[in-house]
């Protein structure tokens, strides 16, 4: 069986790491654009990152503080998600572990779950360190599959964006910050300073002979009011970036 895992060090408490991997308030604020929670072993998490991207996840461990389970379970393999929690040295380690992969599992797509949770735990640690109890908009859009292969899909995004960096800071035409994650040709994420201290993500979604351009920006503060516009002008990027 393959298996994905990550690991990240947060300031904060276990409690609060809990509370944003088990409330659906707190899951909105880093990771999907919705959730909701029936907690307890037996219940289950639902989570939304648009129309199409939609599932329910059964909880089937939940031990407070401690340990996570979620995934479907029977049949005769078990992909699951455990989040393991540790209070270490006056900070939090979270481990993640996405089990449950056959031997013959699509090295592309396990590629892109480890480079996925890379940047979202990355943005959760962002989220309680530098925003904790803050709500969150997030500008986004998920260009219609193109038939490219990912590294050209990549490198046209980066090259629309005029996206430069250096060591481990970034600039660009929309943002510039610190750069949390780069692993071409599937993941680019980093903060936003210049936006009140947001976080954003480019993602290549995996196809066979095609891929999918998406970015998401999440706005914390007053920049939530400027959704709108940024959403427009990520559209307006990618739309021109892929028209031909």
């Amino acid at each position: 069986m393959k298996k994905v895992e990550a690991e990240v060090t947060i300031q904060a408490t276990p409690e609060e790491v809990w509370r944003a991997l088990t409330e659906g308030e707190e899951l909105k604020r880093w990771f999907p654009l919705d959730a909701r929670v029936r907690p307890g072993a037996g219940g289950a998490i639902w989570s939304s990152f648009s129309e199409g991207m939609e599932w329910e996840s059964p909880i089937t461990v939940w031990e407070p503080n401690r340990h996570l389970r979620t995934g479907d379970v029977g049949g005769p393999e078990t992909v699951a998600i455990d989040y393991y929690i540790e209070a270490r040295g006056g900070e939090t380690v979270l481990r993640l572990v996405h089990s449950g992969f056959g031997d013959d599992a699509w090295d592309d797509e396990l590629d892109t779950l480890n480079a996925g949770w890379a940047s979202f735990l990355a943005n959760l640690r962002h989220f309680l360190e530098r925003h904790p109890g803050e709500p969150r908009t997030m500008a986004y859009f998920r260009h219609p599959a193109v038939k490219l292969d990912r590294p050209t899909a990549h490198q046209r995004v980066l090259d629309a964006l005029h996206l430069r960096r250096d060591g481990d800071r970034y600039t660009s035409d929309l943002f510039e910050g610190t750069t949390a994650v780069d692993l071409p040709p599937i993941n680019f994420t980093g903060s936003v300073a210049n936006w009140n201290d947001g976080w954003w993500m480019i993602e290549i979604e995996p196809g066979r002979g095609q891929c999918r351009p998406a970015i998401w920006v999440s706005l914390y503060g007053d920049e939530q009011a400027k959704v709108p516009e940024l959403q427009k002008k990520i559209q307006a990027l990618l739309e021109a970036t892929f028209a031909t």
